[in-house]
């Protein structure tokens, strides 16, 4: 789980520093669609955005837009998605992630609450 971080105090991810890009995904997400307008909301997805997870790893691996190095994704709740769904996108960030290297323009990072620990790595762990 590369760069996925699990905090008791989420609201410290939240304190803007420079060369960080923070993106807040609310909790209460029910759907893939809120998920992905939140998403495109709060990393300012460029208007080609496809609405659709290939388009998302594609903007994850991309951030041309975004002049700050380190881009975070702080999840105040784990988004609740039926479990297929909430593997591929907890799948996805994992793998945007791990594809984005140390030489590179950019860094990600992905931040849960402590709360939903557990279950993330079950499901990340599960296939």
């Amino acid at each position: 789980m590369n760069n996925f971080k699990f905090s008791e105090n989420i609201e410290s991810y939240l304190v803007s520093a420079k060369d960080i890009f923070i993106s807040k995904i609310a909790s209460g997400i029910k759907t893939r669609d809120e998920l992905f307008t939140s998403l495109y909301n709060t990393l300012l997805l460029p208007g080609y955005f496809g609405f659709n997870w290939d388009a998302l790893f594609d903007c994850l691996r991309d951030f041309h837009w975004i002049d700050e190095y380190l881009v975070i994704i702080v999840h105040e709740d784990l988004p609740t998605l039926s479990e297929e769904e909430l593997r591929i996108y907890l799948h996805l960030l994992a793998d945007a992630c791990l594809d984005w290297k140390i030489d590179e323009e950019h860094k990600l990072e992905i931040v849960f609450p402590e709360s939903v620990r557990c279950k993330v790595e079950h499901l990340l762990s599960a296939d």
